[in-house]
């Protein structure tokens, strides 16, 4: 079970959680392939709030839209990210811009990893779990709707009990409320 934490325009994360943050931290990026260029700042304050929190490395699943933006904002930062490839072909479909992109987003990130040869069924899935389990924070462009592999990836990172942060993009600019902070209620201890 999940609580909303906290709603705003902006977040200020001094004090707003009991759990211990340990000092290395691992956050996967998740969200619509749909986007538009005014979202860019606010992937970019995602980003901020995950550095607030210790998070040393980020996960890119390298996906059209979200995942992109963050992969060349990352960059630009020059903050360590790891390009989470599902399969060698990813892109076979794409437009020819949109591999031009994608080409050169890995040819700059510090670490990819390939998970798959070719693509089947699944494989973008079995990314998105590969994400999780492998972090500590999941940031989310998502606009709460129930279907989609951003909704598929959130509703994994609650599974795993993973903080989330996410940002409303579909709340109006004016409305003060954007941004929101999901704390798993308890977090499990595992022996293994």
């Amino acid at each position: 079970m999940f609580a909303v934490i906290h709603g705003s325009d902006y977040i200020n994360f001094h004090n707003l959680t009991h759990h211990t943050i340990p000092s290395k931290m691992k956050a996967l990026i998740t969200g619509h392939r749909y986007i538009t260029p005014s979202w860019n700042r606010q992937i970019s304050y995602l980003i901020d709030l995950a550095l607030e929190r210790n998070v040393t490395e980020f996960l890119v699943g390298m996906a059209l839209g979200t995942d992109q933006v963050a992969a060349e904002i990352l960059a630009h930062r020059k903050l360590n990210w790891t390009a989470v490839i599902p399969c060698a072909d990813q892109a076979a479909l794409w437009k020819p811009r949109q591999k031009s992109n994608y080409k050169k987003l890995l040819a700059i990130a510090p670490k990819t990893i390939t998970l798959y040869p070719t693509y089947s069924r699944g494989v973008m899935q079995a990314r998105n779990l590969w994400m999780v389990r492998r972090s500590q924070l999941c940031l989310a462009v998502w606009s709460g709707n129930d279907s989609g592999g951003t909704a598929l990836t959130v509703s994994m990172a609650k599974d795993h009990n993973l903080t989330i942060i996410q940002f409303n993009p579909l709340i109006p600019t004016k409305e003060k409320y954007r941004f929101f902070l999901h704390e798993p209620i308890y977090k499990q201890l595992s022996l293994f």
